[in-house]
């Protein structure tokens, strides 16, 4: 009856929200209530907001600071409405150390009467890694009803289950960490459906509002007549005044009736030879006899071209 996402990277905080908002457009079940949201700043304020109805919506009716949307630390637990206060309970967190969530009851006292989430959290102050400290809060309670998101400021971050949880019919969770640029996300839930795919969608676009590029870094200018040639890559050739001169594909085409055609995903943008960023868009082309008539149905376009780091991830 909850989700627990976490991340961490640039925009952290804002990804985690996305992928809230993204649960709660396509999602049934216990949703759209309380929210539950921490983050750790770049140098480690702690920064947290909460909502008890209305989920996401709830959470960011009031403007929420740009510190607590650009952390590269963030965790939120979200569920149905009205949970006992006070709601920072859900979500472990200490500067310095990391953050905790989780799904089910991970903010019930333990049989020592410690939170759960706080024992993990205790566990990775003490040096063990967030994998180890949720084994061994696991191992030290297992008959708990409780599921965690472990994040240390080191970039890693773990996920795991109490046996009461792994034997439910309807829990999912998911984990993916990308190495350039470094980020990590992991989700966690229950009683949420579609369970076998929600996780992974999540996680994806957690990462998309993390690593997307809000504005181009400048942009080309493709017009027709410009000759498809074969190449052992996807380029684009441009001059010195950013027109495109030539296109290079692995699969060009010299068909002599006017077909579609389209560059992929991955575009590198050379200049005399250099390397200077991805293509941003790619359009829809008709090209015949190798040379390219239109773009999107025009005689010209603008394509945007974003910064060596690549656009794809």
């Amino acid at each position: 009856m909850t989700v627990g996402i976490a991340a961490t990277g640039p925009n952290a905080g804002a990804g985690v929200l996305a992928g809230l908002r993204a649960i709660e457009a396509i999602g049934q079940g216990a949703i759209g209530g309380f929210v539950s949201l921490a983050v750790l700043s770049e140098d480690q304020q702690l920064i947290r907001s909460e909502t008890q109805t209305d989920g996401v919506s709830g959470l960011v009716q009031g403007a929420l600071p740009e510190t607590l949307l650009g952390a590269p630390f963030a965790a939120l637990i979200s569920s149905g409405p009205n949970r006992p206060v006070p709601l920072a309970q859900f979500v472990a967190a200490k500067p310095g150390v990391g953050l905790v969530t989780g799904h089910r009851f991970p903010q019930m006292p333990a049989d020592d009467g410690i939170p759960l989430n706080a024992h993990v959290l205790g566990a990775m102050e003490r040096g063990q890694t967030p994998q180890m400290a949720i084994a061994e809060v696991v191992d030290r309670f297992p008959d708990h009803d409780a599921g965690f998101v472990a994040l240390s400021i080191d970039g890693t971050i773990a996920v795991g289950n109490m046996p009461a949880v792994l034997l439910r019919r309807d829990h999912g969770c998911a984990a993916r960490t990308l190495q350039n640029p470094p980020v990590s996300v992991a989700t966690i839930h229950n009683a949420i459906h579609p369970k076998r795919v929600l996780a992974d969608m999540i996680n994806d676009v957690v990462l998309e509002e993390m690593l997307r590029h809000p504005a181009a870094d400048h942009w080309i200018i493709a017009a027709q007549g410009i000759r498809l040639a074969k190449g052992e890559r996807p380029e684009i050739h441009i001059d010195h005044d950013d027109k495109v001169v030539q296109m290079l594909h692995p699969q060009a085409t010299r068909h002599p009736d006017a077909v579609p055609f389209g560059l992929g995903d991955q575009v590198r943008i050379i200049r005399n030879g250099e390397f200077v960023g991805w293509l941003g868009y790619e359009p829809f082309m008709i090209v015949k006899d190798g040379v390219i008539v239109t773009m999107d149905g025009k005689p010209s376009l603008e394509l945007p071209v974003f910064g060596s780091r690549g656009f794809n991830w």
